[in-house]
């Protein structure tokens, strides 16, 4: 009695610490905090009627066939790898806020021009134009929330914004039924259009004169504690740091997670199990669910390199522990396999939500604190090759291979993860921190 009284108090005060995160992140009284999770919400609506209506629209209205649209994705999915590096470049010369807010205006102008595209030609320029700029302001926002926040405000808000991106996402999907419904040429246009419009009103949060980004900016590049400054010094390129290259490796290798979710789960539940095609629904909500319901309180701690290592480790066995259980469900019946399949997505969601929390802590707090812009540009160029690789990763292993297949990425992500672990042992680098962190303040 005494240890199902301990689960049930343990089980009640993570439920109270998710429900007190959730208050915290649609109530937050930090200027800087509240204008990123405006930002975040605005576009994240968009990104879900987007995900909803953007094959429709791309084969009826623009006329593709399937074929055109995986060349045009595939050559958008380099265009992003590329843009996520230079964003952070980019954001290095001309500033993070400003490249965060010029690079949503200009990716709302870009999605409003998919009406004009006629052909494969200019599809395919479009998206990789699209998905370029896209992962340049992921890079920038990332560089922005490194460099304003400090200790465990950094994870903090990455995971509160996670959890605002997939409940706006949801939420998106469902404003697409109203174009679904209609199914018209028109309408499907309309959401088009509406996407861009919340892509580039997203930027406004940002613009606020409320909350003054400079002095954060400003103390990114201050000198390290403890070391005199020369003038013209430069601070280490992500290029040399062989351990944080190492990471980003690594971090890349579990974003292939992703196609996992969206990709492999609906084509191996549809294709390679009894259970019913319905079942994939269930399972994708149940998905944005766990998150929501976890990802703040599994990113406790992971501001410390060591504890985004175990982080990191987790999940990954997490996710191969999912593996191996959808490996299994392809050989039951009808209700085995739907119950395994549940258990598989549990499991994989814990694993994103702690990887991610892992992957977040490790690739700022082992930046340069006077270079994250081009640090967080190394690590979301590796996360953009992971998402671009997955699918075909995915397709070779479990889709074709099947149980076989679902071992070889069990092993993938134990090794990963091991790795991450491995490389968060000996901890950050204090002697890389500035001297006086400076947060954002705001204009009064």
């Amino acid at each position: 009695m005494s240890n199902r009284g301990e689960e049930t108090g343990a089980i009640r005060a993570a439920a109270t610490a998710t429900w007190s995160e959730i208050r915290e992140t649609v109530h937050s009284t930090d200027r800087a905090t509240r204008a990123l999770i405006l930002a975040t919400a605005t576009t994240s609506l968009g990104t879900g009627l987007f995900y909803a209506v953007s094959a429709i629209f791309f084969s009826t209205v623009v006329g593709l066939t399937a074929a055109q649209i995986g060349i045009g994705l595939a050559c958008a999915g380099v265009a992003g790898v590329l843009g996520a590096l230079a964003g952070g470049y980019v954001a290095a010369w001309i500033g993070l806020r400003t490249t965060v807010v010029c690079a949503l205006v200009v990716l709302g102008i870009l999605i409003c021009s998919y009406l004009l595209a006629h052909d494969v030609v200019t599809f395919t320029l479009l998206a990789s134009a699209i998905s370029a700029v896209r992962f340049a302001g992921i890079t920038a926002r990332a560089a922005l929330i490194a460099s304003v926040f400090t200790g465990p405000d950094r994870v903090r808000v990455r995971a509160r914004i996670r959890v605002v991106t997939n409940v706006m996402v949801g939420i998106g999907a469902l404003l697409a039924g109203i174009s679904l419904a209609v199914g018209t040429p028109l309408a499907f246009g309309v959401a088009v259009v509406l996407v861009g419009v919340l892509t580039s009103l997203s930027a406004l949060p940002l613009l606020s004169r409320e909350i003054d980004f400079s002095a954060a900016e400003a103390a990114a590049k201050a000198p390290v504690a403890g070391k005199a400054s020369e003038p013209g010094e430069r601070p280490q390129s992500p290029f040399t740091d062989l351990r944080y290259l190492a990471v980003s490796f690594l971090v890349g290798v579990n974003a292939t997670y992703f196609a996992l979710l969206e990709i492999g789960m609906p084509l191996w539940v549809t294709q390679h199990t009894s259970a019913p095609d319905v079942l994939v629904a269930v399972l994708l909500a149940t998905n944005t669910a766990v998150i929501v319901l976890t990802q703040v309180v599994a990113s406790k701690g992971c501001h410390e390199v060591r504890t985004a290592g175990r982080a990191a480790l987790r999940g990954a066995l997490l996710i191969a522990a999912a593996c191996l259980v959808f490996a299994i469900s392809g050989s039951v019946g009808v209700l085995i396999a739907s119950a395994l399949l549940l258990l598989a997505l549990l499991l994989m969601s814990g694993g994103e939500a702690f990887g991610e929390a892992g992957a977040w802590g490790l690739t700022m707090e082992l930046a340069h604190p006077r270079n994250q812009a081009r640090y967080q540009g190394v690590a979301e160029m590796a996360y953009a090759a992971g998402q671009t690789v997955g699918p075909l990763l995915i397709s070779v292993t479990a889709l074709e291979s099947g149980a076989r297949g679902w071992l070889v990425l069990a092993v993938m992500f134990v090794a990963s993860g091991a790795g991450l672990h491995l490389l968060s042992r000996t901890g950050g680098r204090p002697q890389w921190r500035p001297a006086e962190p400076v947060a954002p303040v705001a204009v009064q």
